[in-house]
């Protein structure tokens, strides 16, 4: 074998490697949440999240996008908010682990919500579960 040939067999490793760590601790945490939390079935209509921004089915760069709104704030694309509670929701219902693992577990179940519901469900789940109400005030 070369060393050209080494190299190439190296790199090809080393990148299989670096782009397999984020898929198995994906696999990994989503098979340590006992469930999954299952979507509200809706008619079909547009898709308005509690923000009242309109909801599209988004690819995966898309899905991890920032952006800030007009008073500085850094927010989620739209429908990311409700799919955040609804992962919240239905871990805050399991046994209480640690930390790390507790985030970990919420955001691989952030991504699979994103992934296989449809927007609709998302808003509509997040809105009939009471995700959507007025944030309280301190008085």
């Amino acid at each position: 074998m070369t060393a050209l040939s080494k190299a190439l067999v190296a790199m090809l490793l080393l990148w299989a490697l670096v782009a397999g760590i984020p898929v198995l601790g994906y696999v990994v945490a989503l098979g340590m949440i006992e469930g999954r939390p299952a979507p509200v079935h809706v008619d079909a209509g547009p898709a308005v999240s509690c923000r009242n921004q309109i909801v599209t089915r988004m690819r995966v760069v898309d899905a991890f996008w920032v952006r800030e709104s007009e008073t500085g704030h850094v927010t989620l694309a739209p429908g990311h908010e409700e799919a955040a509670w609804a992962a919240r929701r239905h871990l805050s219902q399991l046994p209480r682990t640690g930390m790390l693992r507790w985030h970990f577990q919420s955001a691989a179940l952030h991504v699979w919500i994103v992934r296989q519901w449809t927007p609709l469900q998302i808003t509509e789940t997040a809105r009939l579960g009471g995700a959507c109400r007025a944030r309280r005030s301190l008085r």
